[in-house]
C-alpha cells in the first residue's frame, strides 16, 4: 500500500534527484533528454556549490551525475563534457 522508502543517494540534493536521473531513459526526444541531464546536473551544482569553479563549471557534478545513475547514460546520448 505504502511506496518503499529507501534513503536518497545524494542525502544533499535527496529524492528528486534520484527520480530526475531514473527517469531520464524514459524520456524519447534525445534533445529533451540532454536538457533534462543539464538540468540534474544544475541541481547537484546547487546542492554541492563547493564543486563549481569561476565559471559556473563543475566536472566533479557531471562525475557525481554518472555515479548516480543506475544505467550508462552515454548509451542515452548524455555525455560528460569534461571527458575526454
Amino acid at each position: 500500500m505504502f511506496v518503499e522508502q529507501v534513503k536518497p543517494k545524494d542525502f544533499d540534493c535527496g529524492y528528486n534527484l534520484d527520480r530526475m536521473i531514473a527517469s531520464l531513459p524514459r524520456i524519447e526526444d534525445e534533445d529533451e533528454r540532454i536538457e533534462y541531464a543539464e538540468r540534474a546536473v544544475g541541481l547537484i551544482k546547487q546542492s554541492h556549490p563547493n564543486w563549481v569553479d569561476e565559471n559556473n563549471e563543475s566536472p566533479e557534478a557531471w562525475e557525481h551525475f554518472f555515479e548516480l545513475a543506475d544505467y550508462d547514460p552515454n548509451e542515452y546520448g548524455i555525455y560528460n563534457p569534461f571527458e575526454e
